[in-house]
């Protein structure tokens, strides 16, 4: 009696415990794929031409995979990401992988922090020192590349090379230290005209009030 009923109830529960199996196994199959979906990865290596790049993540690297710039439309922005850059990566497909899967750089990172931690300023820096900034706050643009300097805001520009420059404002322009010329001629406010009256060959003062 016993073991018709055993029987019974084995093959009553057989598609049950069929059915669970399988739920099972997609409950650990959807368990992958949302552990796949986003990682934090590094940049290892970047083909600029092909606009792909390789990921490691953990133990993993990515295949050759695209990287997200700031725009791709009518307005277009390339900026290739960096070796040793940090980025996340969306794994839209779902699988192992990864070449289904596109790296969201630009995270910072010890080896690449961030280069202003003022919300009013937007600032990028590049490998030779050159940077530029602009804040919003004061609206204020900037631009440096080792001895050549910009500045603009709404009182005007100045522009400086070392110690020489000029100066752009309300008032008027303003030529700061150096040499001013024309077709190598010298125009400053040094130099002298020839064949001046009174007389041929007679030369003027520096211009009066150095104007």
């Amino acid at each position: 009696m016993y073991e018709l009923v055993r029987r019974v109830v084995n093959q009553l529960m057989a598609p049950l415990i069929e059915r669970l199996a399988e739920l099972e196994t997609e409950l650990e199959d959807l368990r992958r794929r949302s552990e796949n979906h986003n990682r934090i990865g590094i940049v290892s290596e970047v083909d600029a031409g092909a606009g792909t790049c390789r990921v490691g993540h953990g133990d993993l690297t990515t295949p050759p995979i695209k990287w997200m710039n700031p725009s791709a439309g009518e307005v277009s922005e390339t900026r290739v990401p960096s070796v040793g850059e940090q980025c996340l990566l969306i794994n839209y497909g779902g699988g192992d992988g990864g070449a289904h899967t596109v790296a969201l750089c630009g995270l910072t990172s010890d080896a690449y922090p961030a280069p202003s931690s003022e919300a009013k300023l937007r600032r990028q820096v590049y490998p030779d020192g050159t940077e530029s900034s602009y804040d919003h706050a004061a609206s204020v643009f900037s631009w440096k590349n080792g001895p050549l300097s910009v500045k603009a805001d709404r009182n005007g520009l100045v522009v400086m090379l070392g110690a020489v420059g000029f100066k752009l404002g309300a008032t008027g322009f303003d030529h700061v230290k150096g040499l001013v010329t024309h077709d190598s001629v010298n125009i400053g406010k040094n130099h002298l005209h020839d064949n001046t009256m009174p007389k041929d060959g007679a030369q003027s003062g520096p211009p009066v009030g150095g104007a």
